[in-house]
């Protein structure tokens, strides 16, 4: 059963409602989330074939998601030997409670001219560093 609510087609009769745009299957597949996928069905060894299969395996199987999530986000640091501690408590989970991170070289891991910060200001003002 999904938790979330599901929102209605926008239509005005809500009736045999047609997406008004379907990416094709080249666009799907290159996307980050399609890799994640393919990451982590390479990783438990189960096909995982929609956004509804991941998110039931993320709740049932938190600490090998989360440290996956880790792993394929390329932080770079200490991941330590837990993803979570206290998740019965919400609030008061710690999420990577070992972990070591160093801010500044996450953001400059980087040796090219792509961004390391951007600041988009509530007044439209963006800056990129």
């Amino acid at each position: 059963m999904n938790r979330y609510p599901t929102a209605a087609p926008c239509t005005p009769d809500n009736g045999d409602a047609q997406p008004m745009w379907s990416p094709t299957q080249d666009q799907i597949e290159s996307t980050r989330l399609h890799r994640f996928m393919a990451d982590a069905s390479a990783l438990k060894g189960v096909q995982f074939n929609s956004y509804e299969a991941l998110w039931q395996w993320s709740v049932e199987d938190i600490e090998s998601f989360w440290s996956l999530v880790w792993d394929f986000s390329g932080v770079v640091g200490d991941k330590g030997t837990s993803t979570v501690s206290n998740l019965d408590q919400m609030p008061g989970a710690r999420w990577f409670p070992g972990s070591k991170v160093n801010y500044a070289e996450n953001l400059l891991k980087t040796r090219d001219d792509s961004d390391a910060l951007v600041f988009w200001g509530e007044d439209k003002v963006k800056r990129r560093l």
